[in-house]
């Protein structure tokens, strides 16, 4: 059965202009289309800031620096041991915002139902938002707004009937420091991808550059060779000349003597008769 098509929220119009511009540089990326479905402003706002960045940064971290170790380096030097500890380090940290998320939805729909609210009763306006995805990274860090969109619905609801607490202040308090910690924990992802997305970029530039000096050595040394070479060219060519011009020399000196000797043979004085 074929699924309708989402109207759809075109990237562009959501996501927020910055100095990245990573997929207007990076056209020929392998992107699958996607979209993730949300209703909450501030996880949008979240979203239209950290999208961009969390795509550059996974996707640098997972293919792009691969393929410049591998270019730059030869296999039996090149190590993904710096690659593999970045990524792990992200998936650790999607598969704690997933628990983290998991675990607060499910504390706030049974605390909804205490209350005698079904999660199925609740009204969520959501629209579909255009993304493309480039990395699994990318996919998890959706899956992860989607969670926490649906989060901040469910603690609405429960400030809403007074689940937070029977006292107005108490219960607004909750809610905005909640809010907070969730933006915290959304913008924690960009925090740490960006620091591994440093990292990996300073072992990359560091090998690049020094590929960069190897070659400039080579060059060098290139030139000192074809130099050398040429000295001794004209080395050598000079000594033919010179013997070249040594052996005319003496072959000129070897017909003037012939000439002069037989010339001194026609002008000896006859024998006077005794």
């Amino acid at each position: 059965m074929n699924r309708p098509t989402p109207q759809l929220i075109k990237l562009k119009k959501w996501m927020r202009k910055s100095t990245i511009n990573f997929f207007e540089r990076n056209q020929d990326v392998i992107a699958a289309p996607s979209f993730v479905s949300l209703c909450n402003q501030m996880i949008v706002d979240v979203m239209s800031s950290g999208f961009e960045v969390i795509s550059r940064d996974t996707h640098f971290i997972t293919c792009r620096s691969r393929q410049i170790l591998s270019h730059n380096l030869k296999g039996d030097v090149f190590k993904e041991d710096e690659i593999f500890a970045a990524e792990r380090a992200m998936d650790d940290h999607f598969e704690r915002l997933h628990e983290y998320f998991d675990t607060r939805i499910d504390q706030g729909e049974k605390k909804l139902e205490m209350g005698g609210f079904s999660p199925n009763e609740m009204q969520r306006v959501v629209k579909n938002y255009e993304t493309k995805t480039v990395t699994n990274g990318v996919t998890q860090y959706l899956d992860i707004l989607a969670k926490a969109d649906y989060y901040i619905t469910i603690l609405h609801y429960l400030w809403v009937t007074s689940e937070l607490s029977d006292n107005p202040d108490e219960a607004r308090r909750v809610k905005l420091n909640t809010e907070r910690e969730v933006r915290h924990h959304l913008f924690g992802i960009i925090r740490a991808s960006n620091t591994h997305y440093n990292n990996i970029r300073r072992i990359c530039n560091g090998v690049v550059e020094k590929r960069r000096q190897e070659r400039l050595a080579q060059a060098e040394r290139d030139r000192q060779k074809a130099a050398e070479k040429e000295a001794k060219r004209l080395a050598a060519a000079q000594q033919r000349q010179a013997e070249q011009r040594k052996k005319r020399l003496a072959i000129n000196q070897q017909n003037l003597d012939a000439e002069q000797s037989e010339m001194d043979g026609l002008s000896s004085p006859a024998v006077v008769a005794a």
